[in-house]
């Protein structure tokens, strides 16, 4: 499978997304994205 096929694929599944689908995608960037802000903990002794 070329990378082109991949990017084709992925385009087609993001286009017949449902507004649950697209809410729950959105539910976990911002997820992945606090934690990736919090930064692990790993500055939380400064």
């Amino acid at each position: 499978m070329q990378l082109s096929e991949i990017w084709r694929e992925l385009w087609r599944y993001i286009y017949r997304m449902d507004t649950q689908e697209w809410l729950i995608a959105l539910a976990a960037v911002v997820v992945i994205g606090l934690f990736c802000l919090r930064g692990f903990g790993s500055r939380s002794e400064f």
